[in-house]
C-alpha cells in the first residue's frame, strides 16, 4: 500500500519542526569570520629591573576567523602609568601596544566556553608627560620598540554572536628608541616587560 504523498509530506514537515531547531539551538558559538571587540585592562611594566608599576586603560580588537580555530587579528591598548621611570627617563608614561598576531581556539559550536590561545608581534611606544631624562627637565619624550605577547583566555557566549571575554596577555621587547623634543637620541636600549589582564566584549557580525 503506497503512502499517499501528503502524509509524506506532513510527516517530513513534523520532523523538520522536531529536528531543525533543536540543530539551531545547539549551535552555542562562533569563530568564523569578522569579529569586533573592546575591553577594559589592568596594564603593568617593569623597565630595566625598576619596580612593577599598575594601571588602568582599555583597548579594542579587530580580526577575522579563517575557520572554526584560527583567527588573525589586530589589537590595540593604552594604559597610563604614574611616577614611572627607566632610570634614564623619568615621568608619568602612556604606554600604547599595538599588536598584530594569530589566535588558536579551542573551539566547539555546541558549548559556550572557548578558551584560547594566542602569540603577536608588533611596537610598544610609551609617552612621558613632565619628562625628566638624565637629570634634565625636558618638554616632551617618547620611547618605543619593537615587542613579542603571548597569552590566553577564555569566551563565554551570550548568544552564538556576542561573548564576554578574559585574557591575559605577557609582553617582552626593547625600548630601541627615546625620542626628546623632537630630535632621536641614539644608543638607548632598555628592556622591558609589561603585562594586561582584560574583561571586553566581542562581536561576531
Amino acid at each position: 500500500m503506497r503512502v499517499p504523498s501528503t502524509c509524506r509530506i506532513a510527516t517530513a514537515a513534523a520532523v523538520a519542526l522536531f529536528v531543525f531547531p533543536g540543530l539551531l539551538h545547539a549551535q552555542e558559538s562562533t569563530t568564523r569570520g569578522f569579529v569586533l571587540g573592546l575591553h577594559l585592562s589592568g596594564a603593568s611594566l617593569s623597565a630595566e629591573d625598576e619596580d612593577r608599576n599598575d594601571a588602568g586603560g582599555g583597548g579594542l580588537f579587530v580580526g577575522y576567523g579563517l575557520n572554526r580555530r584560527f583567527t588573525l587579528f589586530a589589537q590595540a591598548d593604552a594604559a597610563r602609568f604614574d611616577e614611572q621611570s627607566t632610570g634614564d627617563v623619568q615621568g608619568d608614561w602612556t604606554m600604547a601596544h599595538f599588536d598584530v598576531g594569530a589566535r588558536f581556539h579551542f573551539a566547539n559550536s555546541l558549548r559556550r566556553w572557548v578558551p584560547f590561545l594566542q602569540a603577536s608581534v608588533g611596537r610598544r611606544s610609551v609617552n612621558v608627560d613632565d619628562p625628566i631624562v638624565d637629570g634634565s627637565e625636558e618638554e616632551e619624550a617618547e620611547l618605543s620598540g619593537a615587542s613579542l605577547t603571548i597569552g590566553g583566555g577564555v569566551a563565554y557566549y551570550l548568544s552564538e554572536a556576542w561573548s564576554l571575554e578574559l585574557g591575559l596577555l605577557f609582553t617582552g621587547g626593547e625600548f630601541t628608541t627615546l625620542r626628546v623634543n623632537n630630535v632621536s637620541v641614539s644608543g638607548f636600549d632598555a628592556d622591558a616587560t609589561s603585562s594586561r589582564l582584560s574583561l571586553g566584549v566581542r562581536w561576531w557580525p
